[in-house]
């Protein structure tokens, strides 16, 4: 028994396909009739049918006539065809929503100007590699003349090196384009320049400081979620140690002139260098110590009132 034969006519009303359409698949070849009638008419056959629902679902896919023809030939696999396709639908979509997030974020101005859209949208498309060089540049700049150098100085680094996602959301697009400017202001560099010099001296012990702030900051987040009064003995208890453990880490004496020192240096961590903090940390960076305002702001206010016998 012969296998079964359809015209293009029946072929069109099997597959839900227009004639034209079938004759045109046909025409460039990837859908050549099995069979000619006497007449010449096209002959097809239920592979033809099977090849015809392929041919549907990779066009809908948004594969090119060209890559469906060599697949067709078994030139290509339907894997290699299918990948393909994936990774360019996801370059696409990935594109997509980094035009709306870049939207989102310039909407969100009071009053949205062009220098606005332009500003947001040229830094958005800054390289992962573009701002890595703005990072070691800042890098460099703040570490020069001060004792940050050798695993210490990576460490810096690797902490101040952002990277964009490739599906921002709106609020990374945003800490992206305030963070490439930041970096590149001058006199934000200064200002973390001179923090760094009077921090980072020859008297630090860098893995002494970094274990008693978390020990401080463990402590006051606590006292803090109990809601104890910094004023109160057990917060004055926990400054005085913390007072004592950053001057021996620092080489200081926990005298009034340090505590100073301490609280000048929360308020300088409460302005521009907190925010630069809260950027990186949108942008997916962890800090060895962790930057939550509150906690240390509590630590703070217990350090202003701490009595230190003279």
């Amino acid at each position: 028994m012969g296998a079964k034969t359809y015209t293009i006519g029946d072929l069109a009303r099997l597959s839900g396909q227009p004639v034209r359409r079938i004759r045109f698949y046909s025409d460039k070849g990837l859908l050549p009739p099995t069979l000619r009638s006497a007449s010449n008419y096209r002959i097809y056959t239920d592979a033809d049918i099977a090849k015809l629902d392929l041919i549907h679902a990779l066009r809908e896919a948004g594969v090119g006539l060209d890559t469906i023809g060599r697949l067709l030939a078994r030139r290509l696999s339907l894997h290699d065809v299918l990948r393909t396709r994936l990774e360019i639908l996801e370059a696409e979509i990935a594109a997509k929503h980094r035009v709306a997030a870049i939207l989102r974020v310039t909407l969100r101005l009071p009053n949205p100007a062009d220098d606005d859209l332009r500003r947001i949208w040229t830094m958005s498309n800054l390289s992962n590699q573009q701002m890595k060089a703005l990072a070691e540049q800042f890098v460099d700049a703040i570490a020069s003349g001060t004792a940050l150098d050798g695993p210490w100085r990576r460490q810096v680094l690797a902490l101040s090196v952002p990277e964009l996602p490739e599906n921002p959301t709106p609020v990374q697009i945003a800490a992206w384009d305030e963070l490439s400017r930041l970096l590149a202001d001058p006199s934000f560099v200064r200002e973390v320049q001179e923090a760094t010099k009077a921090f980072w001296t020859d008297a630090l012990d860098p893995e002494v400081y970094q274990t008693a702030s978390r020990r401080a900051y463990e402590q006051a987040a606590d006292a803090a979620a109990r809601d104890l009064s910094p004023q109160g003995p057990e917060a004055q208890a926990i400054a005085r140690a913390w007072l004592a453990d950053s001057a021996r880490a620092l080489g200081r004496t926990p005298d009034n002139a340090f505590r100073d020192w301490h609280i000048a240096q929360y308020e300088r961590n409460a302005g521009r260098v907190g925010r630069y903090r809260e950027l990186l940390g949108a942008l997916g960076k962890d800090f060895p110590i962790a930057v939550d305002r509150t906690v240390w702001r509590w630590l703070n206010d217990a350090l202003k009132g701490l009595q230190i016998a003279r």
